[in-house]
């Protein structure tokens, strides 16, 4: 019966470390480069503004090539014209390949948390290249952000999981002018939002801090914290003569401080995720200390054991 015991207890122990190298490799699986990574190259991107004549005939009224810098001149728009934005990629994938991510964001230059985004339209320019097309009307950014006129910064992003970088740049500033009111008047600027409202700029203020209580010799302080550690060196004689069995102790020693400083370690890293560590790089760092661990513990257990056969 304690045979089968020990084998089951062995099985679980193993089960428990198998599932944290699995883990371990799959953390180190995620961290490493993914493979067929295609570059990408930018060739053009223009800027057109376009508007109807009174044929009901689509014009181009003006075109500036924006790669590598920014416009030379705010654009304009307004309810009677459309800006169009095109991007030139050369990427080696089929004709029909889209990017996952086209995104087009004009964000109000004062009012931060205002933006209106646009997705782009994929048009193939034969193979191994592509255009991504963004169509900008005043109705489309009254529809989200509402009549919001003046200043509005414009960024362009393209991605892909197969892209080795994505595209991203700032191309410089357009101006909405949205239609007058059917009294002539100017179109209203819509209320601040209670998101707005919370990051508006607030009063200045002045304040003349008081100068610095005085205080003990960073000597004395130090001696403070090192005494704080005095019952740690009275621990075990302590636990002695309350009767805690020792006699086990220096037999597994080596595999009870590796199996508690794992834990801690497993604490300090979860600590450490809550307060900045992005959650791809804890994956890995908390799957090698769990499988740590699990060994650990194994090894402590397993003495324990054997302590108590013999």
């Amino acid at each position: 019966m304690k045979h089968c015991r020990g084998g089951t207890r062995l099985a679980g122990c193993r089960a428990v470390l198998a599932l944290a190298l699995g883990l371990v490799l799959f953390g180190a699986a995620r961290c490493m480069p993914q493979k067929n990574l295609v570059p990408i190259e930018v060739t053009d991107l223009t800027l057109d503004t376009t508007e109807e004549n009174a044929g009901g005939v689509t014009e181009t009224k003006s075109s500036e090539v924006i790669i590598g810098g920014s416009l030379k001149e705010a654009a304009h728009l307004h309810d009677s014209n459309e800006l169009v934005v095109t991007l030139s990629i050369l990427v080696d994938k089929p004709s029909d390949f889209k990017p996952q991510q086209r995104l087009l964001t004009l964000s109000h230059a004062e009012r931060k948390t205002r933006a209106a985004k646009f997705v782009g339209d994929v048009r193939s320019a034969g193979e191994g290249s592509l255009r991504v097309e963004f169509r900008v009307t005043a109705e489309a950014i009254e529809k989200q952000v509402g009549t919001l006129n003046g200043e509005y910064s414009a960024e362009v992003i393209v991605a892909d999981s197969a892209f080795e970088e994505s595209y991203r740049t700032s191309f410089g500033k357009i101006v909405v002018s949205h239609a007058h009111q059917e009294d002539g008047s100017l179109s209203v600027d819509p209320e601040p939002s209670a998101r707005e409202s919370a990051y508006e700029l607030r009063k200045e203020f002045e304040h003349v801090m008081r100068p610095a209580d005085k205080r003990a010799p960073s000597a004395i302080s130090l001696v403070f914290a090192g005494a704080m550690f005095c019952p740690l060196v009275l621990l075990v004689p302590v636990a002695a003569s309350a009767g805690a069995n020792l006699k086990k102790l220096p037999s597994v020693f080596l595999a009870a401080v590796l199996f508690h400083a794992a834990v801690a370690a497993t604490l300090g890293v979860i600590v450490y995720y809550w307060l900045s560590l992005p959650f791809l790089k804890t994956l890995p760092i908390l799957s090698g200390l769990s499988a740590f661990a699990a060994l650990a513990g194994f090894h402590l257990l397993r003495g324990l054991c054997k302590e108590k056969a013999d």
